[in-house]
């Protein structure tokens, strides 16, 4: 019965993951709207005026982006009896917001050191080229108001709200009820590594990269699992995601690492209890079959249409085991 369940989560949140761009789809049909990802022909040489009308197309795109995948996720919750904004992370889970916010600046101070260190390298010796459009937003003038504002929407303003709304709030809260924390942990800071694929180029900042932002993605996911509440690991993500020069960023790596020696204990202490009753045989399944989907999702043809498949699968899986478990149920004789 416990392996139906497990099969019917990881089925639906995989299925999910790929699904939401049907919906996209359908969504951009039903409002004539057009989405253009202006990542793809940003340039040094961009203009206030573009980078302003680039500032409006990326909101466009990442709110229907997550608009198809939360048009099926907030249905299914609500079926399976998860309601309200409690049901996603975005409650203070009886802590206090002082308390959270230290938390997630101890979540970025422990998770940012392999991150700093690999961009510290790179600004010493270069380590290779990475994708075009992030060469050329870094050597893009970052005085004037218009590049605040393009970052703020793409990287730390809004972005930190819904990844951490869809990969810990959703997938990780998900996968977690029947798979347990550890395992969904990792299985889902590898899905929201895949995700970022302007670091797939095998290069030796690219491979820093990816195994940086693992780092990272376990931490947002460890410190959501111990506070149950979504603030800690965006305070985190939005710190992280924050440009910042090479200056700036060896004095957060000074800051980082005295934070990390002043929470060391408290954070292994966290660890321990986010990952007790973990078994290394789940953790290691649930990391392979996501990065194995996310993987061959980019290469296969279709795959929007076999994840809707999987959505379908999972719903009559968890129908017949709700079914099988109300059968089960002992009937009270009447009075």
């Amino acid at each position: 019965m416990n392996t139906r369940r497990r099969t019917a989560v990881l089925l639906e949140v995989l299925g999910i993951y790929l699904a939401g761009q049907l919906v996209v789809d359908l969504l951009v049909r039903g409002f004539g709207a057009s989405l253009v990802n202006p990542l793809g022909t940003f340039t040094v040489g961009i203009s206030n005026a573009e980078l302003i009308t680039a500032s409006g197309q990326f909101l466009t795109l990442i709110l229907f982006q997550y608009a198809g995948w939360f048009l099926l996720v907030i249905p299914i919750n609500w079926w399976d009896r998860r309601h309200g904004p409690g049901a996603y992370g975005l409650t203070t889970a009886g802590n206090s917001w002082h308390t959270l916010i230290l938390a997630g600046v101890a979540a970025a101070a422990l998770g940012a050191l392999p991150v700093l260190c690999v961009q510290l390298i790179d600004a010493v010796h270069h380590l290779g080229e990475t994708a075009a459009w992030r060469q050329a937003l870094f050597a893009t003038s970052w005085r004037r108001w218009e590049f605040w504002l393009f970052t703020a929407v793409m990287s730390w303003a809004l972005i930190p709200v819904l990844e951490e709304l869809f990969f810990r709030g959703y997938c990780q809260r998900r996968l977690a009820e029947e798979w347990g924390d550890g395992a969904a942990i990792t299985g889902t800071a590898c899905m929201f590594t895949l995700a970022h694929s302007q670091y797939l180029i095998l290069n030796a900042y690219n491979v820093g990269m990816v195994v940086s932002l693992l780092t990272l993605a376990i931490a947002f996911g460890i410190v959501f699992a111990w506070t149950r509440s979504l603030v800690p690991s965006i305070v985190a993500h939005a710190i992280i995601n924050v440009p910042m020069t090479s200056y700036w960023q060896a004095i957060c790596l000074v800051v980082f690492v005295t934070v990390a020696l002043i929470v060391g204990r408290r954070a292994a202490a966290a660890v321990r209890h986010v990952w007790h009753g973990a078994t290394m045989r789940r953790c290691a399944l649930l990391s392979v079959v996501g990065t194995a989907y996310v993987t061959a999702a980019r290469h296969l043809d279709g795959a929007a249409f076999i994840a809707a498949g999987l959505v379908a699968a999972a719903l009559a899986l968890q129908a017949l085991d709700r079914q099988r478990r109300r059968a089960a149920r002992p009937v009270l004789p009447s009075a």
